[in-house]
């Protein structure tokens, strides 16, 4: 009988699968490192992302200090404060634990690859193409920080098994730009936005004029403590201006100083001293229609009063060292609590000193220019009506 033999082929065939089984665990172990790398490596980005967004946010701010408004017509001091700011705010943020290292480079060229640069952007909201401008440090309103691990900046990345495939590290970088706005054109209050800081006092714009120009002050005769709030006796560089009486001086004409009804015009002295200690509300501005705004002439029109009461003395008072909003108007109309102001803009001060009794001559209302920061603030295009007023520090790249 005749019977068929099948070879045993078992040894040969276990043979091929180890290889097999070998050549897919190192296919396996090859995709699972470039996964982690991979996954470290977004990781990174992530981290140098909020590194440079940090740092940027940092340095705008600082842009907004008050030594901004003293004599120093490139800056200087302001610009290293936003970089040393910015310098630190990255160091905190560390990239695959290791903190980056910012240049402290003084070079200010926006074509340049420096790490950090300070400049201008008129419509940062709306244009992200914009350049940014170095060309007049007055305008800076924004900080452009540059955040890399590289061989030049805290070393590059180090990777754990792409080394497999000849790649033992890699660099990272990330951007960030951080600005404020200006061209405040009015305000809108929302439960967002909290009350606006403006006070219910308007100043001619010939008498602001003349302080931002030095043609006249009342001298510079307080100081303000930015670390503690105080206001005490004493220069600080930077000139002030007495509103009341006639808006700066006896050397100015009458009209250049009053009290608006920012709302309905039949507001009392009760509404001004609670528009003074806690701001502007929402049913304030709902006699608008919600917001108040400058017409597409440049102008709003509200009612007021070209004198002041002495009983809004303590309110004015509480509020002293406190940045603060005031308007700016044209021209008026009428007289007493007659009158119509026509607002024209919004400029940022703080109060310095307050004496409202005694003659005529011994009563004032000091101010000197602030930076004011306002959430409710509404901005247009471009440079806008007024001065030292902006919306918060926020991030547009």
């Amino acid at each position: 009988m005749f019977t068929l033999r099948i070879p045993n082929k078992g040894p040969r065939r276990r043979a091929v699968s180890f290889v097999m089984v070998g050549v897919t665990l190192f296919i396996l172990l090859g995709m699972a490192s470039l996964t982690v790398d991979v996954g470290m490596l977004y990781r990174a980005r992530d981290e140098a992302q909020a590194a440079a967004d940090a740092a940027a946010m940092a340095g705008a701010w600082k842009l907004l200090d008050n030594e901004r408004l003293k004599s120093d017509p490139n800056m200087t001091a302001v610009i290293s404060a936003a970089r040393t700011a910015a310098i630190e705010m990255a160091a905190r943020n560390k990239i695959i634990n290791t903190s980056p290292s910012l240049s402290a480079s003084i070079s200010n060229d926006a074509n340049s690859d420096s790490d950090i640069i300070v400049g201008y952007l008129s419509d940062p909201d709306n244009n992200p193409s914009e350049p940014l401008s170095t060309a007049d440090p007055d305008q800076f309103n924004t900080v452009r920080v540059r955040v890399r691990r590289d061989a030049q900046h805290s070393s590059p990345i180090d990777l754990f098994f792409a080394g497999i495939f000849g790649r033992l590290t890699a660099d990272i970088s990330a951007e960030a730009y951080a600005t404020f706005k200006d061209g405040v054109v009015g305000y809108k209050v929302d439960d967002t936005t909290g009350n606006a800081d403006l006070l219910p006092l308007a100043l001619k714009v010939t008498a602001w004029n003349n302080l931002l120009s030095g043609t006249f002050t009342s001298g510079d005769n307080y100081t303000y403590n930015a670390a503690t709030g105080a206001v005490t006796a004493g220069p600080d560089g930077i000139k002030e201006l007495n509103l009341y009486p006639g808006g700066g001086a006896s050397q100015l004409p009458s009209g250049n100083f009053g009290t608006v009804d920012v709302g309905n015009p039949n507001n009392s002295t009760a509404d001004l001293s609670r528009q003074i200690r806690y701001g502007v509300n929402e049913d304030d501005l709902a006699y608008f229609g919600g917001e108040l705004v400058l017409g597409p002439d440049g102008t709003v029109a509200l009612n007021g009063d070209t004198g002041l009461s002495a009983a809004i003395k303590d309110d004015l008072t509480a509020i002293k060292g406190l940045p603060r909003a005031i308007s700016l108007y044209s021209s008026v109309t009428g007289s007493g609590n007659n009158s119509v102001f026509s607002v024209v803009g919004f400029v940022g001060i703080r109060i310095m000193d307050v004496k409202l009794t005694g003659s005529m001559s011994s009563k004032r209302v000091i101010i000197q220019p602030a930076y004011v920061v306002d959430d409710s603030a509404m901005t247009g295009p471009g440079s806008g009506p007024s001065y030292f007023v902006y919306t918060p520090v926020h991030l547009v790249r």
